[in-house]
């Protein structure tokens, strides 16, 4: 450790110019996870973040909510066994406009439940929905970025019926628009359809027949455009996994192959092998390390400053398993890039002959 600590200060340019390329990959790296699992809450928060395990769905569906039309008849089979255990849900994207400003209009999702059920909302201000045949509707956050605030009014443009805020509940969205919570009876006014798209169920099942029956993230993955919006940010972040090892292993073997003429004086000294190797592993880690912490401490402070319209997500659970996967990486660059120092010569690495 001593030999590794006087090196990395006495070549500080090299070795910062080194950390300074491992910041930049863990930082990209980073920020694209961040966006990654900022775009899935986006897109489908307003389910993840129920107390359903299961939803059941007409059979024929194929996992999609607007494709699926459960009846009254559905329902009391289901909540005669399930109890409050069970919960009908609605789904329909619309568009709204503020009530003084028609001309400013906002897509969002109307999610239709019983404000009794478990399918009912946390509020960070304001009051809860209540099974009320009042206006007064719970929304998302996200609403905020559009202008709205409590006790605001916005108008459904279709029916012309219009509501006010009661309340905010924290960040809920349905395919990248903000959620909107009404209760039954205010749904009404709104089409006097009483069918709905799904149950939802505290309980997993595996099948019912005459249903499909599936499961949150099934859910979830059938929100058009969310498996392939997924698919393509994790594909392009396992690629950068793969390009920094093979440019880190690069970079660590242009700087062990310049102080192959030291290693070489070390092994004629009686050095042995694996110390060398001791020395060059703690030596890349340190450097890795600092360049991790720094990067994820960057990225982390450059989210809290992200306006409301950027869906990014990086939580303390991503960055400590970001920060420990490249610390990995960065030690199997250094073990590739070991080769040279291993089999180096101590006679023909300090100039002498065979």
């Amino acid at each position: 450790m001593f030999l590794t600590i006087k090196e990395l200060l006495h070549d500080k340019l090299k070795f910062s110019a080194l950390g300074l390329i491992i910041f930049l990959i863990v930082f990209l790296v980073l920020f694209i996870t961040g966006l990654a699992s900022g775009l899935a809450n986006d897109a489908g928060s307003a389910i993840k973040e129920t107390a359903a395990q299961t939803f059941v769905l007409q059979k024929g569906s194929e996992s999609r909510l607007n494709r699926s039309e459960l009846t009254e008849q559905d329902w009391q089979k289901f909540q005669n066994k399930y109890h409050d255990k069970a919960a009908k849900l609605s789904v329909s994207q619309m568009s709204i406009q503020q009530a003084n400003n028609a001309s400013k209009k906002t897509d969002i999702a109307y999610f239709i439940i019983d404000a009794n059920s478990f399918l009912n909302p946390a509020t960070i201000s304001g009051q809860k929905l209540r099974n009320t045949d009042s206006n007064q509707v719970v929304v998302s956050d996200k609403l905020k970025s559009s202008g709205y605030k409590l006790g605001d009014k916005f108008k459904d443009p279709a029916t012309k019926t219009t509501f006010e805020i009661a309340g905010f509940t924290d960040n809920k969205a349905y395919s990248h628009t903000p959620v909107i919570y009404l209760n039954q009876k205010q749904a009404q006014k709104l089409s006097p359809n009483t069918n709905f798209n799904t149950i939802a169920l505290k309980s997993k099942i595996s099948k019912k027949s005459g249903y499909q029956v599936i499961s949150q993230q099934t859910l979830i993955d059938a929100i058009p455009g969310y498996s392939a919006e997924q698919g393509s940010l994790y594909l392009m972040i396992g690629f950068l996994y793969i390009i920094s090892l093979f440019v880190l292993a690069v970079f660590f073997y242009i700087i062990n192959l310049q102080k192959l003429s030291d290693f070489g004086t070390l092994k004629a000294l009686g050095t042995k092998t694996s110390y060398l190797v001791k020395h060059v592993l703690s030596e890349m880690g340190i450097l890795s390390l600092v360049s991790i912490i720094v990067a994820s401490g960057v990225t982390y402070g450059i989210s809290l400053y992200m306006p409301a319209s950027m869906p990014f997500n990086l939580g303390t659970t991503t960055l400590l398993g970001t920060g420990l996967l490249f610390l990995i990486i960065t030690l199997i660059s250094a073990l590739l890039s070991l080769i040279k120092v291993v089999k180096v010569d101590p006679i023909s690495a300090i100039g002498g002959n065979n």
